[in-house]
């Protein structure tokens, strides 16, 4: 609990290697196989700083910053006349498909200023009158200050005049699992909650929506702003788990929790239109922190047990890459 009247700045990272597809629940281990797996390597830096109004009521503003890289395949496309492919992969997907044999890799990048973000918090209960069990409400906006359409240059497979493979640049905007800004506006809804059931041991749950009414980013996926729109979607993120304070001298906890993180197929509020890749991860997140003196660190490293690539809101499949797992670190003071 902070006093009324304090400060409390922080930085913190988030690093994701993407890199495990799925469709459904089930793995495409034929995508790393043949080393057609699409890699995404995104760090997510995050500068905060809140101050609380009154001993239950604060605010936060966040201020994101994200660098992240894409590599995808290049596949041989090439047909013989009779339709059937001239370099087929040696590896063909759970569904007996076969595709051409990768044959080149090429990377994108974008980074900068990622969305802003400002939240207010509320203790339901007096934090003076119940230290050892209490609850939070939050409510917030994201602010679509990163940039949505963030250019790069494709390789695309293409031939000479004498079949031979001759890649073509094409300039796009990069996907948009890494552009740094979504191009649209958020409503932040947050809960939070815990209690201490006995000497330094806290059982502790947290739950945030962030409900994005807006259909699409007006982002397209070809070239020369073609293709496909990307559409704009919600998100979640939910924890329960315990802490243990097991050095109370010096202010160090360990914490374990479930954590389930996603982006929904539907929208709550809005419709829903234009290319998305729903989908959630089920992790178990070990965890350390330290707090004394006003100080405070913590790091996790949430670990991947379960991964779902959902159908979209038209029921269309798709794949999606996950990570099997990734680390949190942050750090900050109070004063």
């Amino acid at each position: 609990m902070q006093d009324q009247g304090t400060w409390t700045v922080a930085l913190s990272h988030r690093w994701q290697y993407s890199d495990r597809h799925f469709v459904g629940s089930e793995e495409q281990v034929h995508r790393e196989q043949e080393g057609s797996q699409v890699i995404n390597d995104v760090h997510l830096i995050d500068l905060s700083a809140s101050y609380t109004f009154t001993k239950r009521l604060s605010a936060t503003l966040s201020i994101p910053f994200q660098f992240a890289t894409r590599s995808q395949a290049v596949r041989d496309t090439r047909r013989n006349p009779d339709g059937s492919l001239m370099n087929p992969s040696d590896y063909a997907s759970p569904e007996g498909v076969v595709s051409g044999a990768v044959i080149d890799r090429y990377q994108t990048s974008a980074s900068g200023l990622s969305d802003i973000k400002l939240l207010a918090t509320s203790w339901i209960l007096d934090p003076d009158e119940n230290p050892k069990m209490n609850f939070s409400f939050g409510a917030g906006v994201v602010i679509p200050t990163g940039q949505k359409d963030h250019k790069d240059t494709f390789t695309v497979f293409a031939t000479n005049s004498a079949g031979q493979y001759t890649p073509r640049a094409e300039i796009r905007n990069v996907d948009n699992s890494i552009q740094p800004g979504s191009g649209a506006w958020g409503i932040i809804a947050d809960v939070y909650g815990y209690r201490e059931l006995f000497t330094n041991f806290t059982i502790y749950a947290a739950a945030t929506y962030i409900f994005v009414p807006e259909e699409d980013a007006d982002v397209y996926d070809g070239p020369n702003d073609t293709g496909q729109v990307w559409s704009t979607g919600d998100s979640y993120l939910a924890r329960i788990g315990l802490g243990y304070e097991f050095l109370p001298k010096y202010g160090l906890s360990f914490t374990l929790a479930g954590r389930l993180e996603g982006s929904p197929p539907t929208d709550v509020f809005g419709s829903d239109e234009g290319r998305r890749r729903p989908g959630y991860a089920i992790s178990i997140e070990p965890g350390l922190l330290y707090a004394k003196d006003g100080w405070f660190a913590s790091f996790s490293a949430p670990v991947a047990l379960y991964r779902k690539r959902q159908a979209n809101f038209a029921g269309a499949e798709g794949d999606a890459a996950f990570a099997d797992f990734m680390t949190i670190f942050s750090a900050g003071r109070s004063f």
